[in-house]
């Protein structure tokens, strides 16, 4: 209580005060009201990425472990808050990265400000959510892809989701989420919703233990943000490379040899049209609700992704997005558990 009357949030925050900040958030104790007015001032500024890199480990130091995998996994995943409703491009290029042999361990939640989260499209296609560690780790070897649900290993943080729906902005905790991977990835692909995050989420990103990652933002065709690499217009890549930030690279799609989407056509209007396009995707070019544009898109998040798993340069992305776009084009079989089938 102390620090949310003593400490302004709108201003930087020494690492420790953010540590203690967000302990305070977490207390069952903290009245919700004073929780959501220091929110709404956190959401004020762009935190820097001590800051972040705090607030990340104050919640680990809380959260249920997951056990190591013994494998070099790789999480691919956006801090939302971008408001562009397109279909959901990182959580269709991880299952079809698994596809590919690339140990994914997802870490995500339902849909918080966002139309359908990672959670909610797994959920439809027929994912248990409630999965036991064991069976996970199960699934990540024999299928190469496991998802984990935040709520079951950041049970601390379930009060603060009815506070940051009734806000109804994007809050420090769309942020978070990416950094809170329990299964401490070893890649990461991380999108970013504005251009000023890339370098404190990057910054926040190579404080943890991963080894290599790229944080990206996208432009869309009218120059608004996206938290993914983008198919309509430039995106900016930081990469880090065990804990060192390299510069800013930005990729433009006709160079990769992407075409210019029509106008919407990543876009969804509901959770209903996100699994309409999702069966699509896997149901390959055949499939009736199959979109090329989104094919293109989540084939980029893949090339992406498979630079990262074969530690290749960004100039390595033209043929990988091929690969990636030939592989969606043939539909490929979801990753689910054997016992389960896609609804």
């Amino acid at each position: 209580m102390t620090l949310l009357t003593t400490h302004n949030p709108i201003q930087p925050l020494p690492p420790i005060t953010a540590r203690e900040l967000m302990k305070t958030f977490i207390d069952q104790d903290t009245d919700a009201l004073l929780v959501g007015a220091c929110l709404a001032l956190l959401a004020q500024r762009v935190p820097e990425a001590e800051e972040l890199a705090a607030f990340a480990e104050a919640l680990q130091e809380v959260a249920i472990p997951f056990p190591d995998s013994g494998m070099r996994v790789l999480d691919t995943c956006g801090t939302g808050g971008d408001g562009a409703s397109t279909a959901n491009l990182s959580t269709l290029a991880a299952l079809h990265l698994a596809h590919l042999g690339v140990p994914v361990l997802k870490h995500g939640n339902r849909a918080a400000t966002s139309l359908c989260g990672s959670a909610d499209l797994l959920e439809a296609l027929g994912y248990d959510l409630a999965r036991s560690p064991g069976q996970l780790l199960d699934d990540l070897q024999k299928r190469r892809f496991a998802f984990l649900f935040a709520p079951a290993y950041h049970p601390l943080l379930g009060r603060l989701r009815e506070i940051r729906k009734r806000l109804g902005i994007p809050t420090i905790f769309n942020l978070l989420g990416p950094l809170l991977n329990p299964g401490k990835p070893q890649l990461q692909l991380l999108g970013v919703a504005k251009e000023g995050l890339l370098k404190p989420m990057a910054g926040a990103l190579a404080r943890s233990s991963v080894q290599r990652a790229f944080v990206v933002h996208g432009k869309d065709a009218e120059g608004g943000g996206l938290d993914e690499a983008s198919t309509e217009g430039p995106t900016m890549v930081i990469e880090i490379r065990y804990g060192a930030l390299e510069p800013t690279q930005v990729l433009v799609p006709r160079e990769l040899g992407i075409p210019q989407p029509a106008k919407g056509a990543l876009r969804v209007k509901d959770r209903a049209e996100a699994l309409m396009v999702a069966r699509g995707l896997h149901g390959g070019a055949g499939h009736p609700d199959y979109r090329p544009a989104v094919a293109d898109g989540v084939a980029l998040q893949v090339a992406l992704g498979l630079a990262l798993h074969r530690d290749a340069e960004l100039d390595s992305l033209p043929g990988y997005f091929s690969e990636a776009k030939k592989s969606i084009e043939g539909g490929f079989q979801l990753p689910l558990p054997a016992n389960l089938e896609v609804r």
